[in-house]
């Protein structure tokens, strides 16, 4: 059975889509890429015969927007809190993209909960990339009143796809878009934090699952900082869309992780 949740947090209310929570399996956390939402999650929450919840980051999706500008750090802390909230004293994570470092942050804040982080793409970046990422930091959707704006942001939800498209996806993509406030937010923290570091100290047993998305170079350059004794899920034959359209796939080939 599905559901939803608003949890208070020092930065708002977060929106929570949770299944199975009366199941008494471990409970896995689910973390979206940016600009998502939770929504990204739902085929995989109904696949699975376990307790989940996937957060709305604080600023995404049907969360608060937060008083001001945080730190991925913060976003972990916000996180934590909704977990607390939901009284949840040890759980699993999964994380995606930008929910990869706060799922990495996450396990440095509560290692003594976390049981196993998951991390979908191994994003570690140069000084080179981040700049050439400067655009990300710049979203700010300004209303024009022609709609222009609305355009803009319909195309750019192309961006890594190829045909023929799923236009229903892209609908819900556009959506999770335009209800951000500043879509920037976390690449600007995901930017800033010490994800080399935090990643080699993860102090929690760590997956990484890695396809061929937009990010896959960066993983496969990233494999060699994952600390000892972490696992590498190879789904290099499966696009950024994976848990839209792979679902049964990727708990095949990391039923050791996905399993309660």
């Amino acid at each position: 059975m599905s559901g939803r949740r608003l949890v208070d947090t020092r930065f708002g209310q977060v929106h929570v889509r949770t299944a199975n929570a009366s199941h008494p399996g471990r409970p896995l956390v689910l973390l979206h890429m940016s600009p998502r939402s939770s929504r990204m999650w739902v085929p995989l929450q109904a696949s699975l015969d376990r307790p989940t919840y996937a957060v709305d980051r604080i600023g995404y999706g049907l969360s608060d927007a937060p008083p001001h500008k945080l730190s991925l750090p913060d976003y972990a802390r916000s996180t934590l809190d909704a977990l607390e909230g939901l009284g949840l004293d040890e759980f699993d994570v999964l994380g995606m993209h930008t929910g990869s470092l706060e799922a990495i942050e996450l396990a440095h804040q509560a290692p003594a909960r976390m049981r196993r982080c998951g991390i979908v793409a191994v994003p570690v970046f140069t000084a080179a990339e981040i700049q050439a990422m400067a655009p990300l930091t710049r979203q700010l959707v300004v209303p024009a009143e022609d709609g222009a704006h609305l355009l803009a942001a319909w195309r750019a939800r192309f961006q890594y796809r190829v045909p023929p498209y799923d236009l229903a996806d892209i609908q819900r993509r556009f959506v999770d878009f335009m209800l951000t406030p500043d879509a920037s937010a976390a690449y600007i923290a995901t930017f800033a934090y010490p994800a080399e570091e935090r990643l080699r100290t993860c102090p929690v047993p760590l997956t990484a699952l890695v396809p061929h998305d937009d990010l896959y170079e960066v993983s496969m350059r990233s494999r060699a900082l994952l600390p000892p004794g972490a696992t590498w899920v190879d789904l290099t034959d499966l696009r950024l869309d994976l848990f839209h359209t792979d679902v049964q796939t990727v708990l095949s080939r990391a039923a050791d992780f996905f399993g309660a």
